[in-house]
């Protein structure tokens, strides 16, 4: 009885331990079921939680299809202080950071690609060839075996534009504006411009080295750092020029002024194209594409032998006159105009001369009477018929030379801006009726007719219109002509007779 007693006791006993031992263990949630009640205060700096990958930050923009940022809830806690748990609004970032590692950068377009109304009339041209001669009648500058000017009398005009040529050292030459004178001509290095400078102090004169503080490239070596691509070519000093007139390439712009095409910038006339629009747009295309800045003038202002542009590292002096009136001043120098004509406005060009300055010369092979550059009229091989005329024209006094263009053709003269009243003894004249004058077709072609009989050709109606208009304006009546000694050249004018 004791023995089972005691058995009964013993497994009592092991079931009780082995019970609290074997006691079942329950797996334990990875986060609480209920969150804390407010944040634990730590006695020591926590580490930054590890967030899972890829995180969207607050604030930060939805994606597509996600609600907008006010309407998400709130940031969980950090536990940590206010400073570091509050994070700030994202700033945008430059499109230079947010954009692909390989997407094209926007870049200015180079001076090369910048397209021209018109394309460049180039001529090669070497500067170690220029040289100046003195010819029967004049000086002239050649380039090896070819006539580039003819200067007449004035050798330092003839210099001058050498030195000019030579400094430049272009290897082409472009000029824009037809006629027998260009308006305005330009050289180019390979493709760019030339650069002119002032040399820094330090320069050494005939060292072939001069530095230029702009960064410019000095001619010998590596172009220096910092000289603007586009202009990184020789440097040139801009010898030769008696006139440098600045160019504001911001506001350079073609503009209709007095009948004629001008390119101007706000401050100042640069050129007269006449009635040439399109010399005069191609003018300021260019001014934009190489970047040209200063206009040089050889010889004197009023009758230049050459402009030339080219650019400067200069900067630009304070302009001590500017304004409306130093426009107007201008405007009213102008030599170059439109004919102003009661009903049309301006139609032609108008050419103011001084008649002592009018002048029989040789021009190549043949002899020609001229105003300054202006050609008045070509005389062929006969030098005494060319005299006359010049003469001529000096006696009369005249003050314009006008030219309607067109297919007609006319020219005429003018004395302080009236029709003059006698013809010259020496001149052929014809009369004509001015009341009888009408455009009709002859044969397929238009013409101005004097009770049906042929007067002059025309392009069309319109042109023939406007010419009875400019006639009748000024009262002309009677057609002269200086000769030439031959059927062709000579000098047609028209004269108010009655």
């Amino acid at each position: 009885m004791r023995k089972r007693l005691a058995a009964v006791g013993l497994s009592v006993i092991l079931g009780a331990t082995g019970s609290t031992a074997q006691q079942p263990q329950f797996p334990q949630p990875a986060f609480p079921a209920q969150p804390p009640q407010g944040p634990p205060q730590p006695n020591f700096p926590m580490p930054l939680p590890q967030f899972p990958p890829q995180p969207r930050l607050p604030g930060q923009s939805p994606l597509p299809a996600q609600p907008p940022a006010s309407m998400l809830p709130p940031p969980p806690a950090t536990g940590l202080p206010n400073a570091l748990g509050q994070p700030q609004q994202p700033q945008a970032l430059p499109q230079s950071v947010l954009a692909p590692p390989n997407a094209p950068r926007p870049t200015s377009t180079p001076a090369a690609e910048v397209p021209l109304p018109q394309p460049e009339q180039k001529t090669a041209f070497s500067a170690m060839d220029v040289s100046v001669k003195r010819v029967v009648g004049g000086w002239q500058v050649w380039a090896g075996q070819r006539v580039l000017r003819d200067v007449g009398d004035n050798e330092t005009n003839a210099r001058d534009l050498a030195r000019v040529y030579r400094d430049l050292r272009a290897t082409e030459w472009v000029a824009i504006g037809g006629g027998p004178k260009p308006v305005v001509e330009y050289g180019l290095i390979n493709g760019r411009p030339a650069v002119a400078g002032t040399p820094a102090p330090d320069a050494k004169p005939g060292t072939g080295a001069t530095s230029f503080a702009s960064g410019a490239w000095s001619g010998t070596g590596p172009p220096e750092p910092g000289a603007p691509a586009a202009y990184k070519g020789p440097v040139v000093t801009g010898a030769g020029a008696k006139f440098v007139q600045p160019i504001d390439i911001r506001t350079a712009r073609v503009e209709p002024i007095r009948g004629v095409w001008c390119v101007r910038d706000d401050d100042t006339l640069l050129f007269n194209f006449g009635t040439d629009k399109a010399g005069a747009e191609q003018a300021v295309a260019v001014i934009r594409k190489y970047g040209f800045n200063r206009v040089g003038v050889v010889g004197a202002p009023e009758q230049p032998v050459m402009n030339y542009m080219y650019v400067s590292l200069e900067p630009e002096r304070q302009k001590l006159l500017s304004g409306q009136l130093v426009m107007n001043a201008q405007i009213d120098a102008l030599t170059r105009t439109g004919i102003p004509v009661p009903g049309v406005g301006y139609t032609g060009e108008m050419i103011k001369i001084d008649p002592r300055k009018v002048e029989a010369r040789k021009n190549g092979s043949e002899w020609v009477v001229a105003a300054g550059p202006e050609v008045l009229g070509t005389f062929g091989v006969t030098e005494w018929a060319a005299r006359e005329a010049a003469r001529t024209v000096q006696d009369a006094k005249f003050t314009e030379y006008c030219k309607l263009g067109g297919t007609s053709g006319l020219t005429f003269f003018l004395r302080d801006g009236k029709a003059p009243t006698r013809v010259p003894f020496n001149a052929q004249g014809r009369n004509f009726d001015l009341t009888s004058l009408k455009v009709q077709q002859n044969n397929g072609k238009w013409v101005v007719t004097e009770n049906n009989k042929y007067v002059f050709d025309v392009s069309g109606p319109q042109e023939g219109e406007v010419v009875i208009r400019v006639l009748k304006s000024y009262g002309f009546d009677q057609f002269a002509h200086l000769s030439a000694g031959s059927p062709k050249g000579g000098i047609t004018f028209m004269v108010k007779n009655r």
